[in-house]
C-alpha cells in the first residue's frame, strides 16, 4: 500500500470515528521519520466552548513514566547513581531493603501499588503530594512486598514516584526543574509541562478530560463522579503521571529516542531490553500493545518483539478522562501518537481507544482494517 493510500485510509478511519462518536482528541501518525497524518477533532472544554488546536495539552497519565526513567538514564550517565544502586542509598527512612534502582524502573520491586490502598484512607478533598503518599503508604501502612525483588514483575506506580524523588535527592533539583531542564528544554518540547490541573486552572492550552455517556448524550467530569473521584487527590502527586504535553511535542520524544541526544548508546540499548527476572526469564508480561504477543518492560517502556510489525516499544496512559498512547515502530520507523480527553461508559477498561490504535497500525503495515464498535446492548437506546 503506498503512502497516498494509507492516507487515504486513515482519513476514511476518523471520519467513521468522528461520526460515531467514537473519538474526541490529537492524533499523530508517522512513517519513514516524518508525519504522515495527523487528526485534531473535537471539543478541549465543555464550558468555555472550546475546541481542541494543535497546542492542545492532554494529560498523558502513565505515558510520563518514560520521562521520569529518562531522567534516571541522564542520572546515571552524569555518574550520579548507579542502576543498581540500591534505594536506600538515595532515600533513607525506607521500610524496605534490597531493591535496586533497575528494581523500581522495570516493575520488579515487589512493592504495591499505592493508588488503590490510598484512595480508602486518605483525605479526598486534599491533593496529595509525594511526600504525604511515601508517609502514609511506606512509613505508616508499610505494606508487605508481594514478592522479592527481582522474582517477579508486577506494574507499581509507587516505584515511580520514588524514582522521582530519587531525581531530587540526586541532582538537587525540584523534579519539575529537573525535567524541564535536562529533556524538555533541549528537546524542544515548549507545550510540555509537568503539572496539577487543579492547581493551575488558569492554563489555556489544557484540555478537560471528560467521561461520556453516549446512551443519554452527556459528558461528566471525572472529579465529580465517586469511582473516578482519584483524579483529584493524587493530581500532586510526581513520577508515575501528570505530564501535560501536545502529540507535536510528544512526536519530538519519540524521534529523539532513535537518536543519541540525551542519552548514549550504551543506555538506550540497557533501557530498551526486557527485565530478566532471577529465574532467567525475561519474556512473558501482559503489558504490550498485543495481548497474544509476549512482552517486556524496561527503562519506562513495554517491548515487544513481534512478527508482524518487528520491535516494538510502546506505552500507554490512562487517568479517568484522558487516554494516551506513544508506540513506536523500531524497526520501519514507524509512530503513533494517540491523545484522548474522552472516556467512555459503554466500554470497560475503555477498550475502544485500545481498538483504534490496533487499527491505525492495520493500515500502516497493510492489513485488514475492522472499524470499532459500540456494544449492541446499547445500540438500541442511542
Amino acid at each position: 500500500m503506498t503512502s497516498e493510500n494509507k492516507l487515504e485510509k486513515l482519513e476514511e478511519l476518523f471520519s467513521y470515528l468522528t461520526k460515531e462518536k467514537m473519538f474526541n482528541g490529537n492524533v499523530l501518525v508517522s512513517e519513514n521519520g516524518r508525519p504522515m497524518y495527523e487528526n485534531i477533532n473535537g471539543v478541549a472544554a465543555i464550558v468555555q466552548s472550546k475546541q481542541l488546536t494543535k497546542d492542545s495539552r492532554f494529560d498523558i497519565a502513565s505515558v510520563s513514566k518514560s520521562f521520569t526513567a529518562m531522567a534516571i538514564m541522564i542520572l546515571k550517565e552524569q555518574q550520579k547513581l548507579s542502576f543498581d544502586d540500591l534505594l536506600e542509598k538515595h532515600i533513607s527512612d525506607l521500610p524496605y531493603q534490597g531493591i535496586t534502582i533497575r528494581n523500581l524502573l522495570t516493575h520488579t520491586s515487589g512493592l504495591p501499588d499505592y493508588i488503590d490502598w490510598f484512595e480508602e484512607n486518605w483525605d479526598r478533598k486534599k491533593i496529595a503530594s509525594n511526600k504525604e503518599v511515601l508517609e502514609l503508604f511506606l512509613k505508616e501502612h508499610q505494606p508487605s512486598l508481594l514478592f522479592e525483588p527481582s522474582d517477579n514483575w508486577e506494574y507499581s506506580n509507587t516505584g515511580y514516584i520514588l524514582l522521582a524523588e530519587v531525581v531530587k535527592e540526586v541532582s538537587g533539583l525540584t523534579f519539575e526543574e529537573f525535567l524541564k531542564s535536562n529533556i524538555f528544554g533541549p528537546l524542544g518540547m515548549n507545550h510540555t509541562q509537568l503539572l496539577s490541573r487543579r492547581n493551575h486552572t488558569e492554563s489555556l492550552e489544557l484540555a478537560e478530560g471528560y467521561i461520556y455517556d453516549r446512551v443519554n448524550d452527556e459528558y461528566h467530569i471525572p472529579d465529580h463522579m465517586d469511582e473516578h473521584s482519584y483524579v483529584y487527590f493524587i493530581d500532586g502527586v510526581r513520577g508515575d503521571g501528570v505530564i501535560n504535553t501536545t502529540a507535536k511535542d510528544l512526536y519530538k520524544w519519540e524521534q529523539a529516542l532513535y537518536e543519541n541526544v540525551l542519552r548514549k548508546e550504551k543506555t538506550k540499548n540497557e533501557a530498551f531490553k526486557p527485565a530478566v527476572l532471577t529465574n532467567g526469564k525475561s519474556l512473558g508480561y501482559s503489558f504490550g500493545l498485543h495481548p497474544d504477543v509476549e512482552a517486556g518492560y524496561g527503562f519506562g517502556w513495554s517491548i515487544e518483539n513481534n512478527s508482524k510489525t518487528g520491535k516494538i516499544l510502546s506505552h500507554g496512559g490512562y487517568c479517568a478522562g484522558f487516554h494516551s498512547f506513544v508506540i513506536r515502530y523500531v524497526d520501519s520507523n514507524k509512530s503513533i501518537i494517540y491523545l484522548s480527553n474522552i472516556d467512555y461508559l459503554e466500554f470497560e477498561d475503555n477498550k475502544l481507544h485500545h481498538d483504534i490504535v490496533l487499527q491505525i497500525e492495520n493500515i500502516l503495515f497493510d492489513k485488514e482494517v475492522q472499524l470499532p464498535s459500540f456494544p449492541v446492548t446499547n445500540n438500541s437506546s442511542s
